[in-house]
């Protein structure tokens, strides 16, 4: 999740030194994706992105949604129940403090610094403040990736 105003700063896979794509290097990260790779796996990191921090979730699977009422961001193509989401073992929390209040949810990848297609981002709008996101895998009939907000007071 990049905010929003920073978000021409993205350059996904375009090595800045060579102006050209490059295939993914978590070990000598040189790109903007490379270096979200690295800081995600294997649920989310923290990256500076012109001036600002960039929320990275891990994403194994390509399908993405936000539910803002649950402040849950989904990865995979279902969503489960509530009681799956409450009987989930989230865990390794997060504190992020959140300074902005529009981000894009977006596909790390893409070279945003010429625009971005609508399928390579989802808009969310989110509340200033300190939050707790934490990640559960969830499998049922199907397996999923979900990183919950919780907001706190620091």
């Amino acid at each position: 999740m990049i905010p929003a105003a920073a978000v021409q700063w993205w350059r996904g896979c375009i090595d800045l030194d060579t102006n050209s794509y490059r295939d993914l290097d978590k070990v000598n990260p040189k790109t903007d994706y490379d270096r979200a790779c690295a800081q995600a796996w294997p649920e989310r990191g923290l990256i500076e992105v012109g001036g600002s921090t960039a929320l990275v979730l891990y994403a194994e699977w390509d399908e993405l949604a936000w539910s803002p009422k649950q402040g849950i961001v989904a990865c995979g193509s279902w969503w489960p129940s509530a009681d799956q989401l409450k009987a989930a073992n989230w865990g390794d929390p997060l504190c992020w403090v959140n300074t902005h209040s529009e981000y894009l949810l977006m596909n790390a990848a893409a070279d945003a610094s010429s625009g971005l297609r609508p399928e390579d981002y989802i808009s969310i709008q989110l509340p200033r403040g300190t939050y707790i996101v934490d990640y559960a895998q969830i499998e049922h009939e199907f397996i999923g990736g979900f990183h919950r907000f919780r907001p706190t007071v620091v």
